[in-house]
């Protein structure tokens, strides 16, 4: 589901800030784990406090920004872009082997960069990145309060300029435990362990997560650091709150030559997202969703096959608007 997917976060951070390579690798560390165990949780509604949108569609619109810390050889000084970012996803039907349960998705995400002068040539120009991710969350109940959990969440990712191949697969998976709290199970916290493979790459990580429903079915509320979902039922028709994510996307260049002559083999395009958001119900389990806010210190980063950076780019901030069609199961208000 996106982060909805998301957002690879866009998130809300309180007086963080990204120094140098380092923190920066382990701010995406985290917001892997945090989005990988939001799907895993919201993939059950028997588990999961706010009810799951199983299949939609999304588009994304950012005011234009443009690249910072460019050496003075780059074309993309002063050419700003445009950035839409494309979602779809499906469910596949459960099923079940005696008390394990199986769920599965399928997503796609299209992120799209138009630049004001598409004529200019620079070999780090980021034009279009595909995504296609499959989703496999099992789950298997240890008693009325625990669960233990497991995600497989093979990707596909690349910017297909060349065929796919296995050099575009990233490998991920957690495998953790959770709880529910209080005499009607309305708070649910879930930890474990994260596994990441990529690009020869192998990360390692915890992960923690908060779920919380108000006994009153009023408010709803997430914490998946670095995710973070706040909603207020106004009428069993109509949620208001707030939203925020790191959204990530990692991706395989196919190889080859940037500036000074530096191999440049794969990438990662990040952006915070933070801003309000409506959900309303327009028939059924159909509902439509708008969000609207800021996206803020955007970068993208480009690796060489031994995962070390060969150049960093800062964005400016993107304003953005959101909006989603998607399908609900249940109808808890």
């Amino acid at each position: 589901m996106k982060t909805l997917i998301t957002v690879r976060n866009s998130g809300i951070r309180r007086n963080l800030q990204i120094k140098g390579y380092g923190m920066y690798r382990v701010l995406t560390k985290w917001s892997c784990v945090c989005i990988t165990i939001l799907a895993l949780l919201y993939s059950s509604k028997s588990y999961s406090q706010i009810i799951q949108d199983v299949g939609g569609v999304a588009a994304t619109v950012h005011d234009k920004a443009s690249f910072k810390d460019l050496p003075s050889e780059s074309g993309l000084s002063g050419n700003k872009f445009q950035l839409n970012t494309y979602d779809a996803w499906l469910p596949i039907p459960p099923f079940k082997i005696g008390k394990t349960s199986v769920f599965s998705n399928l997503n796609y995400r299209l992120m799209d960069f138009n630049y004001d002068n598409n004529s200019i040539e620079d070999p780090n120009r980021i034009e279009r990145i595909h995504e296609i991710k499959s989703v496999i969350i099992i789950r298997h109940p240890i008693s009325s309060k625990w669960g233990i959990l497991g995600i497989a969440m093979p990707t596909l990712a690349a910017d297909f300029k060349k065929s796919a191949s296995f050099d575009d697969l990233i490998l991920d998976g957690i495998l953790g435990v959770s709880r529910k709290f209080g005499a009607e199970s309305n708070l649910e916290i879930g930890f474990g362990v994260h596994a990441l493979y990529s690009f020869g790459e192998t990360l390692i990580t915890p992960g923690i997560s908060i779920d919380y429903r108000s006994t009153n079915n009023k408010w709803l509320a997430q914490f998946y650091w670095p995710r973070l979902n706040v909603l207020y039922n106004v009428s069993p028709n109509t949620q208001v709150g707030l939203a925020g994510s790191i959204d990530w996307t990692r991706f395989n260049l196919k190889n080859y030559k940037g500036y000074n002559g530096k191999e440049v083999d794969y990438a990662q395009f990040s952006s915070i997202h933070g801003g309000l958001q409506v959900h309303q119900r327009l028939i059924g389990g159909i509902w439509l969703q708008a969000q609207a806010g800021m996206g803020l210190l955007n970068r993208y980063e480009l690796f060489d096959g031994n995962q070390k950076t060969v150049n960093d780019f800062s964005i400016s901030n993107m304003a953005y608007g959101k909006a989603a069609l998607t399908y609900r199961l249940g109808r808890r208000k």
